[in-house]
Protein backbone atom coordinates (compact mmCIF):
# COMPACT_ATOMS: atom_id res chain seq x y z
CA UNK A 1 0.00 0.00 0.00
CA UNK A 2 2.71 2.03 0.68
CA UNK A 3 4.36 1.59 -2.92
CA UNK A 4 0.55 3.15 -4.40
CA UNK A 5 0.74 5.64 -1.81
CA UNK A 6 3.69 6.99 -3.10
CA UNK A 7 3.12 6.69 -6.61
CA UNK A 8 -0.23 8.90 -6.29
CA UNK A 9 1.81 11.36 -4.44
CA UNK A 10 4.09 11.55 -7.15
CA UNK A 11 1.61 11.72 -9.68
CA UNK A 12 -0.03 14.44 -7.64
CA UNK A 13 2.93 16.78 -7.04
CA UNK A 14 1.85 19.27 -9.91
CA UNK A 15 -1.55 19.07 -9.98
CA UNK A 16 -3.33 22.69 -9.19
CA UNK A 17 -4.94 21.64 -6.63
CA UNK A 18 -2.28 19.75 -4.65
CA UNK A 19 1.10 21.76 -5.66
CA UNK A 20 2.55 22.51 -2.38
CA UNK A 21 0.36 20.76 -0.01
CA UNK A 22 1.52 17.26 -0.69
CA UNK A 23 5.37 15.35 -0.19
CA UNK A 24 6.12 13.91 -3.18
CA UNK A 25 7.18 10.76 -1.05
CA UNK A 26 6.45 9.32 2.39
CA UNK A 27 8.29 6.74 4.57
CA UNK A 28 5.76 4.91 6.01
CA UNK A 29 1.78 5.01 6.43
CA UNK A 30 2.14 6.57 10.05
CA UNK A 31 4.52 9.38 8.03
CA UNK A 32 1.43 9.61 5.37
CA UNK A 33 -1.17 10.57 8.02
CA UNK A 34 1.30 12.94 10.17
CA UNK A 35 2.24 14.76 6.58
CA UNK A 36 -0.44 14.71 4.58
CA UNK A 37 -3.38 17.40 5.27
CA UNK A 38 -6.69 16.52 5.36
CA UNK A 39 -9.10 17.23 2.70
CA UNK A 40 -12.96 18.62 3.45
CA UNK A 41 -15.97 17.95 1.40
CA UNK A 42 -16.49 22.16 1.43
CA UNK A 43 -12.84 21.69 -0.80
CA UNK A 44 -14.24 19.68 -3.42
CA UNK A 45 -17.50 21.73 -3.42
CA UNK A 46 -15.76 24.65 -3.61
CA UNK A 47 -13.10 24.08 -6.45
CA UNK A 48 -16.43 22.48 -8.84
CA UNK A 49 -18.17 25.55 -8.04
CA UNK A 50 -15.47 27.68 -10.46
CA UNK A 51 -15.59 28.45 -13.72
CA UNK A 52 -13.85 25.28 -15.64
CA UNK A 53 -13.90 23.32 -12.16
CA UNK A 54 -11.02 25.28 -10.75
CA UNK A 55 -7.67 23.75 -9.54
CA UNK A 56 -10.16 19.84 -10.50
CA UNK A 57 -10.17 20.96 -14.55
CA UNK A 58 -9.86 18.06 -16.59
CA UNK A 59 -6.53 17.36 -18.09
CA UNK A 60 -8.39 14.59 -20.36
CA UNK A 61 -11.95 14.70 -21.59
CA UNK A 62 -14.35 13.09 -18.98
CA UNK A 63 -16.62 10.58 -20.39
CA UNK A 64 -18.82 10.60 -17.91
CA UNK A 65 -20.03 13.63 -15.78
CA UNK A 66 -22.39 12.71 -12.54
CA UNK A 67 -24.09 15.18 -10.38
CA UNK A 68 -24.59 14.50 -7.05
CA UNK A 69 -26.32 17.11 -4.19
CA UNK A 70 -23.81 18.42 -1.70
CA UNK A 71 -25.59 20.75 0.95
CA UNK A 72 -27.40 22.87 -1.91
CA UNK A 73 -25.13 22.37 -4.63
CA UNK A 74 -24.93 19.89 -7.61
CA UNK A 75 -21.41 19.08 -7.69
CA UNK A 76 -20.31 17.43 -11.32
CA UNK A 77 -18.16 14.42 -10.43
CA UNK A 78 -15.68 13.34 -13.31
CA UNK A 79 -14.61 10.21 -14.63
CA UNK A 80 -11.91 9.30 -17.70
CA UNK A 81 -12.07 6.52 -19.74
CA UNK A 82 -9.30 5.06 -17.28
CA UNK A 83 -11.37 5.92 -14.23
CA UNK A 84 -14.05 4.05 -15.50
CA UNK A 85 -12.21 0.80 -16.90
CA UNK A 86 -10.34 0.87 -13.33
CA UNK A 87 -13.84 0.72 -11.53
CA UNK A 88 -14.83 -1.81 -14.19
CA UNK A 89 -11.54 -4.15 -13.84
CA UNK A 90 -11.91 -3.46 -9.94
CA UNK A 91 -15.80 -4.50 -9.98
CA UNK A 92 -14.70 -7.42 -11.93
CA UNK A 93 -12.99 -9.70 -9.36
CA UNK A 94 -16.26 -9.35 -7.24
CA UNK A 95 -18.39 -10.31 -10.13
CA UNK A 96 -15.85 -13.17 -10.58
CA UNK A 97 -15.86 -13.88 -6.72
CA UNK A 98 -19.48 -14.26 -7.35
CA UNK A 99 -19.99 -16.13 -9.99
CA UNK A 100 -21.11 -14.14 -12.20
CA UNK A 101 -20.06 -13.76 -15.90
CA UNK A 102 -21.84 -13.68 -19.69
CA UNK A 103 -25.19 -15.63 -19.70
CA UNK A 104 -26.29 -14.20 -16.74
CA UNK A 105 -28.89 -11.53 -16.78
CA UNK A 106 -29.07 -8.75 -14.48
CA UNK A 107 -31.61 -6.19 -13.85
CA UNK A 108 -30.63 -2.59 -12.26
CA UNK A 109 -33.77 -1.30 -9.99
CA UNK A 110 -31.40 1.56 -8.82
CA UNK A 111 -32.37 5.09 -10.26
CA UNK A 112 -30.78 6.88 -13.08
CA UNK A 113 -31.86 10.27 -12.85
CA UNK A 114 -28.57 11.72 -11.06
CA UNK A 115 -28.69 8.90 -9.09
CA UNK A 116 -24.86 7.29 -9.62
CA UNK A 117 -25.54 3.63 -8.73
CA UNK A 118 -27.57 2.58 -11.74
CA UNK A 119 -25.13 3.50 -14.37
CA UNK A 120 -22.48 1.86 -12.34
CA UNK A 121 -23.81 -1.15 -12.13
CA UNK A 122 -24.86 -1.53 -15.47
CA UNK A 123 -21.36 -0.50 -16.41
CA UNK A 124 -19.67 -3.21 -14.67
CA UNK A 125 -22.09 -5.72 -15.30
CA UNK A 126 -21.93 -5.06 -19.54
CA UNK A 127 -18.13 -5.02 -19.53
CA UNK A 128 -18.31 -8.23 -17.36
CA UNK A 129 -20.11 -9.64 -20.49
CA UNK A 130 -23.28 -9.77 -18.41
CA UNK A 131 -27.03 -8.76 -19.91
CA UNK A 132 -28.63 -5.91 -18.16
CA UNK A 133 -31.99 -4.77 -18.14
CA UNK A 134 -31.79 -1.10 -16.81
CA UNK A 135 -35.38 -0.95 -15.49
CA UNK A 136 -34.79 1.59 -12.46
CA UNK A 137 -37.06 1.85 -9.38
CA UNK A 138 -40.74 1.51 -9.41
CA UNK A 139 -43.56 -0.45 -11.12
CA UNK A 140 -43.10 -3.57 -9.17
CA UNK A 141 -45.35 -5.17 -11.07
CA UNK A 142 -43.70 -4.90 -14.54
CA UNK A 143 -40.83 -4.91 -13.17
CA UNK A 144 -41.12 -8.39 -12.22
CA UNK A 145 -42.97 -9.26 -15.27
CA UNK A 146 -39.75 -8.09 -17.12
CA UNK A 147 -37.86 -10.50 -14.94
CA UNK A 148 -39.68 -13.49 -15.34
CA UNK A 149 -39.25 -13.22 -19.27
CA UNK A 150 -35.87 -11.98 -19.76
CA UNK A 151 -34.27 -15.12 -17.15
CA UNK A 152 -33.08 -12.44 -14.93
CA UNK A 153 -30.25 -14.33 -12.24
CA UNK A 154 -28.47 -11.59 -10.74
CA UNK A 155 -30.94 -8.27 -9.44
CA UNK A 156 -29.26 -5.01 -8.00
CA UNK A 157 -31.78 -2.62 -6.36
CA UNK A 158 -32.98 -1.19 -3.05
CA UNK A 159 -33.51 -4.08 -0.68
CA UNK A 160 -36.74 -3.27 0.80
CA UNK A 161 -38.04 -2.67 -2.93
CA UNK A 162 -36.43 -6.44 -3.83
CA UNK A 163 -38.86 -7.87 -1.67
CA UNK A 164 -41.77 -6.37 -3.44
CA UNK A 165 -40.55 -7.71 -6.30
CA UNK A 166 -40.35 -11.25 -5.50
CA UNK A 167 -43.36 -11.05 -4.04
CA UNK A 168 -45.09 -9.86 -6.80
CA UNK A 169 -43.60 -13.07 -8.89
CA UNK A 170 -40.06 -11.57 -9.68
CA UNK A 171 -37.78 -14.79 -10.42
CA UNK A 172 -35.10 -15.49 -6.83
CA UNK A 173 -32.16 -14.28 -7.90
CA UNK A 174 -28.76 -16.36 -7.40
CA UNK A 175 -27.30 -12.68 -6.75
CA UNK A 176 -28.50 -9.68 -4.70
CA UNK A 177 -26.48 -6.68 -4.64
CA UNK A 178 -27.79 -4.07 -2.07
CA UNK A 179 -28.11 -0.52 -1.67
CA UNK A 180 -29.49 2.97 -0.95
CA UNK A 181 -30.67 1.42 2.81
CA UNK A 182 -28.63 -0.67 5.67
CA UNK A 183 -28.37 -4.12 4.84
CA UNK A 184 -26.05 -5.89 7.02
CA UNK A 185 -26.64 -3.68 9.46
CA UNK A 186 -29.84 -4.46 9.86
CA UNK A 187 -30.67 -8.07 10.81
CA UNK A 188 -34.36 -7.96 10.40
CA UNK A 189 -34.56 -6.89 7.15
CA UNK A 190 -31.29 -8.51 6.19
CA UNK A 191 -33.16 -11.85 7.63
CA UNK A 192 -36.64 -10.98 5.72
CA UNK A 193 -34.24 -10.68 2.40
CA UNK A 194 -32.99 -14.08 3.50
CA UNK A 195 -36.48 -15.70 3.61
CA UNK A 196 -37.60 -14.25 0.38
CA UNK A 197 -34.39 -15.44 -1.57
CA UNK A 198 -33.71 -19.03 -0.01
CA UNK A 199 -30.10 -19.48 -1.57
CA UNK A 200 -29.54 -16.33 -3.36
CA UNK A 201 -25.80 -14.73 -2.53
CA UNK A 202 -26.63 -11.67 -0.51
CA UNK A 203 -24.11 -8.78 -1.20
CA UNK A 204 -24.16 -5.33 0.63
CA UNK A 205 -22.07 -2.58 -0.58
CA UNK A 206 -21.03 1.11 -0.19
CA UNK A 207 -19.85 4.14 -1.86
CA UNK A 208 -19.96 7.13 -2.65
CA UNK A 209 -20.39 8.97 -5.64
CA UNK A 210 -16.96 10.47 -5.36
CA UNK A 211 -15.09 7.94 -4.09
CA UNK A 212 -17.01 4.81 -6.55
CA UNK A 213 -16.90 2.15 -5.19
CA UNK A 214 -15.93 2.11 -1.75
CA UNK A 215 -16.29 -1.48 -0.35
CA UNK A 216 -18.63 -4.44 -0.54
CA UNK A 217 -19.50 -7.43 0.97
CA UNK A 218 -17.40 -10.52 -0.92
CA UNK A 219 -18.36 -14.67 -0.37
CA UNK A 220 -16.47 -15.98 2.24
CA UNK A 221 -15.49 -12.71 4.31
CA UNK A 222 -17.07 -10.81 6.98
CA UNK A 223 -18.27 -6.97 6.93
CA UNK A 224 -17.71 -4.98 3.47
CA UNK A 225 -14.42 -5.05 2.34
CA UNK A 226 -12.42 -2.13 0.66
CA UNK A 227 -11.50 -2.11 -2.91
CA UNK A 228 -7.98 -1.30 -1.72
CA UNK A 229 -6.77 -1.71 -4.91
CA UNK A 230 -8.39 1.83 -5.51
CA UNK A 231 -8.88 3.26 -2.32
CA UNK A 232 -6.78 3.47 0.76
CA UNK A 233 -8.84 3.76 3.84
CA UNK A 234 -8.28 5.68 7.24
CA UNK A 235 -10.24 6.26 10.51
CA UNK A 236 -9.68 9.28 11.98
CA UNK A 237 -10.85 11.01 15.45
CA UNK A 238 -13.05 13.39 13.74
CA UNK A 239 -12.60 16.71 16.34
CA UNK A 240 -8.38 16.08 16.23
CA UNK A 241 -8.14 14.64 13.10
CA UNK A 242 -5.55 11.71 14.73
CA UNK A 243 -5.54 8.23 13.39
CA UNK A 244 -7.57 5.60 15.69
CA UNK A 245 -6.75 2.53 16.34
CA UNK A 246 -8.11 -0.48 14.61
CA UNK A 247 -11.87 -1.34 15.67
CA UNK A 248 -12.77 2.37 16.94
CA UNK A 249 -15.28 4.66 15.94
CA UNK A 250 -14.31 7.26 14.03
CA UNK A 251 -14.63 9.39 10.15
CA UNK A 252 -13.43 7.84 7.04
CA UNK A 253 -11.34 9.36 5.20
CA UNK A 254 -10.49 7.87 1.54
CA UNK A 255 -7.37 8.21 -0.87
CA UNK A 256 -7.51 7.88 -4.47
CA UNK A 257 -4.81 5.45 -5.53
CA UNK A 258 -5.86 5.64 -9.24
CA UNK A 259 -7.93 8.47 -10.28
CA UNK A 260 -7.04 10.37 -12.95
CA UNK A 261 -9.69 13.13 -12.84
CA UNK A 262 -10.82 14.61 -9.49
CA UNK A 263 -8.53 12.57 -7.53
CA UNK A 264 -9.10 13.08 -3.44
CA UNK A 265 -6.77 12.58 -0.93
CA UNK A 266 -7.20 11.85 2.43
CA UNK A 267 -11.00 13.49 2.01
CA UNK A 268 -13.07 13.63 5.11
CA UNK A 269 -16.43 11.56 4.14
CA UNK A 270 -18.11 12.56 7.53
CA UNK A 271 -19.36 8.82 7.25
CA UNK A 272 -18.95 6.93 10.88
CA UNK A 273 -17.25 4.02 10.92
CA UNK A 274 -14.54 1.57 12.23
CA UNK A 275 -11.76 -0.52 10.36
CA UNK A 276 -10.58 -3.82 10.86
CA UNK A 277 -7.69 -5.79 9.19
CA UNK A 278 -8.55 -9.13 8.48
CA UNK A 279 -7.28 -12.22 6.90
CA UNK A 280 -7.27 -11.94 3.00
CA UNK A 281 -10.73 -11.89 1.58
CA UNK A 282 -10.19 -12.70 -2.18
CA UNK A 283 -6.95 -10.32 -1.60
CA UNK A 284 -8.86 -7.84 0.35
CA UNK A 285 -7.70 -7.30 3.80
CA UNK A 286 -9.48 -4.39 4.85
CA UNK A 287 -13.16 -4.68 6.28
CA UNK A 288 -15.58 -1.79 7.77
CA UNK A 289 -17.00 -4.74 9.32
CA UNK A 290 -20.36 -2.22 10.32
CA UNK A 291 -20.83 -0.34 6.98
CA UNK A 292 -21.89 3.15 8.82
CA UNK A 293 -23.12 4.14 11.76
CA UNK A 294 -24.13 7.62 11.32
CA UNK A 295 -22.39 10.89 10.35
CA UNK A 296 -19.98 12.70 12.45
CA UNK A 297 -22.30 15.51 13.78
CA UNK A 298 -22.20 16.90 17.34
CA UNK A 299 -19.89 14.40 19.61
CA UNK A 300 -20.62 13.88 23.10
CA UNK A 301 -18.32 12.63 25.46
CA UNK A 302 -20.24 9.48 27.97
CA UNK A 303 -17.90 7.71 30.34
CA UNK A 304 -14.87 8.36 28.67
CA UNK A 305 -16.51 7.27 25.66
CA UNK A 306 -17.44 9.56 22.49
CA UNK A 307 -21.28 9.20 21.01
CA UNK A 308 -22.32 10.78 17.88
CA UNK A 309 -26.28 10.94 18.30
CA UNK A 310 -26.47 10.51 14.51
CA UNK A 311 -25.79 6.87 14.75
CA UNK A 312 -28.33 6.15 17.00
CA UNK A 313 -30.82 5.21 14.31
CA UNK A 314 -28.79 2.51 13.66
CA UNK A 315 -28.97 0.71 17.41
CA UNK A 316 -33.24 0.49 16.80
CA UNK A 317 -33.00 -1.17 13.09
CA UNK A 318 -34.89 -4.19 12.45
CA UNK A 319 -36.82 -3.84 16.11
CA UNK A 320 -40.37 -3.92 15.86
CA UNK A 321 -42.19 -0.73 17.44
CA UNK A 322 -39.09 1.21 18.32
CA UNK A 323 -38.85 4.72 16.32
CA UNK A 324 -36.42 6.67 17.85
CA UNK A 325 -34.12 7.13 21.03
CA UNK A 326 -33.07 9.60 22.98
CA UNK A 327 -30.13 9.76 25.31
CA UNK A 328 -30.22 11.86 29.08
CA UNK A 329 -26.96 12.34 30.87
CA UNK A 330 -27.38 13.30 34.51
CA UNK A 331 -24.16 12.91 36.74
CA UNK A 332 -24.46 10.41 40.09
CA UNK A 333 -23.59 10.92 43.43
CA UNK A 334 -19.64 9.66 43.00
CA UNK A 335 -19.48 12.24 39.92
CA UNK A 336 -19.97 9.69 37.46
CA UNK A 337 -22.09 9.89 34.10
CA UNK A 338 -25.41 7.89 34.57
CA UNK A 339 -26.94 6.77 31.00
CA UNK A 340 -30.67 6.86 31.23
CA UNK A 341 -32.39 5.52 27.03
CA UNK A 342 -35.66 6.30 26.27
CA UNK A 343 -37.02 4.66 23.43
CA UNK A 344 -40.20 5.89 21.93
CA UNK A 345 -42.36 3.45 21.34
CA UNK A 346 -44.38 0.49 23.55
CA UNK A 347 -41.74 -2.04 24.19
CA UNK A 348 -41.85 -5.26 26.11
CA UNK A 349 -38.85 -5.88 28.24
CA UNK A 350 -37.25 -8.62 25.68
CA UNK A 351 -37.04 -6.08 23.12
CA UNK A 352 -35.53 -3.04 25.20
CA UNK A 353 -33.25 -5.72 26.61
CA UNK A 354 -32.04 -6.28 23.04
CA UNK A 355 -31.72 -2.11 22.33
CA UNK A 356 -29.37 -1.73 25.39
CA UNK A 357 -27.26 -4.62 24.39
CA UNK A 358 -26.84 -3.14 20.82
CA UNK A 359 -26.62 0.19 22.40
CA UNK A 360 -23.48 -0.88 24.21
CA UNK A 361 -21.56 -3.48 21.56
CA UNK A 362 -22.32 -0.21 19.18
CA UNK A 363 -21.11 2.40 21.33
CA UNK A 364 -19.14 0.78 23.95
CA UNK A 365 -21.30 2.54 26.63
CA UNK A 366 -23.37 0.85 29.41
CA UNK A 367 -26.87 2.02 29.67
CA UNK A 368 -27.72 2.58 33.54
CA UNK A 369 -31.80 2.62 32.74
CA UNK A 370 -33.57 1.70 29.29
CA UNK A 371 -37.61 2.59 29.13
CA UNK A 372 -40.10 2.94 26.72
CA UNK A 373 -42.01 6.00 25.87
CA UNK A 374 -45.03 6.65 23.64
CA UNK A 375 -43.64 9.65 22.28
CA UNK A 376 -40.39 11.84 22.82
CA UNK A 377 -40.44 15.53 22.54
CA UNK A 378 -36.31 15.52 21.51
CA UNK A 379 -36.12 12.09 20.32
CA UNK A 380 -32.68 10.90 18.56
CA UNK A 381 -30.96 13.61 20.78
CA UNK A 382 -28.92 13.86 23.84
CA UNK A 383 -30.23 15.23 26.66
CA UNK A 384 -26.92 16.75 28.97
CA UNK A 385 -28.21 17.48 32.59
CA UNK A 386 -24.62 16.53 34.06
CA UNK A 387 -23.63 20.18 34.33
CA UNK A 388 -27.20 21.33 35.90
CA UNK A 389 -26.94 23.39 39.00
CA UNK A 390 -30.60 23.63 40.00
Amino acid sequence: MLDQLNAQLARLADHPFYRGRLPREVASLEAFAREVPLMKRADLVGEMQQPGYGAFAPPVPPVRINLTPMGASLVPILHSANDLRAIEAACATHLDACGIGPGDVCMVTFGYHLFVAGLFYQSQMEARGVACIPHGPGETERAAEVARRCGVTVLAGNPSHAIKLIEAGCPVPRVFFAGGEAFTSNPALYARVQAAMPGAVLIDSFSLSECLPVARTFPGGEGVHVFDELLYAEVIDPHSGEPVADGERGELVLTHLRKELQPLVRYRTGDLTALVRTAPVHGRTVSLPGVVFGRTDAMVKVKGVKLYPSEFATVLLGVDGARRLQLELTQKPNGGDHVLLRIEGQLAHDALTHIAERFKRQTLVSADHIESNDTLANADAVIDRRHDTR
